[in-house]
């Protein structure tokens, strides 16, 4: 299933668990840019609170995701500009609800644009590669302190025990199954949302 769907179908789950909230405002229409590939830091130290407007380095990244989903093409330049709202707007498009701030892109949305990507299959200790690296990623905008290798050991096995148990995910194994998958998908994080 492709990234883009994924995120559709999600997304009112989402909803019913008052995870996301709609933005209130109404974006400029997406214009075809080339997507500068070189340009893609998609693994951050922390994932920072974004709104339009913003001109970061963090900004980038966001338009790599944002072309990662689906949602696309958006110009990998650092400006939050109409062209990424327009984007953003896409994923918000189904969401229920007054957004308080309507395109500010918080730990919520950056867990989500990563855990839509997940493959549907199962991941366990002992396993590596982008797949790992994408969960690692996710779980890191969701609030865990972990190291982004690609290899699947026990910190991550840890994180992943203490994200299932934050959501009563059972069995709390750290075996990354699809309920797992889920509440990634929908942006579920440690704690409260930013």
């Amino acid at each position: 299933m492709n990234v883009l769907r994924r995120v559709l179908l999600i997304v009112p789950v989402a909803l019913l668990g008052g995870l996301l909230v709609a933005p209130a405002t109404v974006a400029a229409p997406i214009s075809a840019a080339p997507v500068a590939e070189a340009t893609c830091q998609r693994t951050l130290a922390a994932y920072p609170i974004l709104k339009p407007g913003d001109r970061r380095p963090a900004v980038r990244t966001l338009q790599c995701l944002l072309n990662d989903v689906g949602v696309g093409p958006v110009a990998v330049d650092g400006f939050y500009g109409p062209q990424t709202k327009a984007a953003v707007k896409k994923i918000t498009d189904n969401f229920e609800g007054e957004a308080p701030h309507p395109f500010r892109i918080n730990n919520g949305m950056w867990t989500l644009l990563f855990g839509v990507q997940l493959p549907d299959s199962n991941l366990a200790l002992g396993a590596h590669g982008s797949a790992v690296v994408t969960l690692q990623r996710a779980l890191r905008a969701a609030g865990a302190t972990i190291v982004v290798d690609g290899n699947f050991g026990s910190q991550t096995e840890k994180v992943v025990r203490a994200y299932q148990k934050q959501f009563r995910i059972k069995p709390a194994n750290g075996v990354v199954n699809e309920q797992t998958r889920f509440f990634l998908g929908m942006g579920g994080v440690f704690g409260d949302l930013s």
